[in-house]
């Protein structure tokens, strides 16, 4: 195995080993919260038991290995690339990096503004994608087709500074690059609308030309190699815009590093936390 290799390894090690702690910290108050559940009165304690623990997995491990996607991506990229303040264009400002959980961006530009939303908003629902199979018509949400919204964003410059958190943001050496990425692997349809807004939100905020955005999931929930089938495609011009499953991981991969390899590694991580025996014997104990 080699050092980088290794590196990658630890990162995963290190973040599941949090996570795992995290939810033993709290399992059995979950597990008692879901036995005042009449709707599950039928179930026995190991099926709620392992109910509970699924929904707790799935609702914590996101931040895991997303925290596991930005360690990764400062190994390719350099630490300075892949700030906690993501600040392109040095607007003042005195936040510590120290207290940022994860990144945000910095801007001049009030991103709260109510017209400058809605202004996103229209442009999302402009652009959306019409029509299915031989006749559809891709979303004109695309990298170029955003670049219109840098001049129209400087229109709400305010004094001061203003942040926004991003999921993950870095400097490719040409390019800013913002991503709104969902460990889930998809959006439902009633979300997809207000989390692309965000994303172009994000975007206009940073302000820079040399910019992009992407839509990411950390899995393709169709499976790789398949088409993705997600809702966002409707405001998003696919596959332009999107950096699914092993075209993420790609991405950030330092060089030499493939998504299977990745994979591999990250299993072999697991394997050393023994994550089934620690979920088994935590079951055992708060049933017993």
């Amino acid at each position: 195995m080699t050092n980088t290799e290794q590196a990658i390894k630890q990162i995963v090690y290190e973040e599941f080993s949090k996570l795992i702690v995290n939810i033993e910290s709290d399992f059995k108050t979950n597990y008692v919260k879901k036995r005042y559940n009449f709707l599950l009165s039928q179930l026995d304690e190991n099926i709620t038991a392992n109910m509970v623990f699924v929904s707790s997995f799935e609702s914590k491990s996101g931040f895991a290995i997303e925290t596991c996607a930005k360690r990764i991506a400062r190994m390719k990229f350099g630490d300075e690339n892949v700030p906690a303040i993501v600040n392109p264009r040095n607007v003042p400002h005195n936040i510590n990096p120290s207290s940022v959980s994860g990144q945000m961006i910095v801007t001049d530009i009030d991103t709260d503004n109510g017209e400058l939303r809605g202004n996103i908003s229209e442009f999302r629902a402009s652009n959306v994608a019409s029509g299915k199979g031989t006749t559809r018509s891709e979303s004109g949400v695309t990298q170029d087709s955003i670049k219109s919204l840098i001049p129209m964003a400087q229109k709400y410059k305010a004094s001061g500074y203003h942040t926004k958190p991003v999921d993950l943001a870095f400097f490719d050496g040409k390019d800013w690059v913002v991503l709104e990425l969902k460990a889930g692997g998809d959006l439902d349809s009633s979300n997809a609308p207000a989390n692309v807004e965000k994303l172009l939100t994000i975007y206009a905020g940073l302000n820079v030309p040399n910019s992009k955005a992407y839509f990411a999931t950390l899995y393709n929930k169709n499976g790789e190699g398949n088409t993705w089938t997600g809702a966002v495609k409707k405001h998003m011009a696919f596959p332009e815009m999107f950096l699914i499953g092993k075209r993420f991981w790609n991405t950030i991969l330092p060089d030499g590093i493939t998504y299977e390899r990745f994979t591999e590694l990250y299993k072999m991580a697991l394997e050393e936390i023994d994550l089934n025996s620690r979920i088994k014997e935590m079951i055992r104990k708060t049933i017993n």
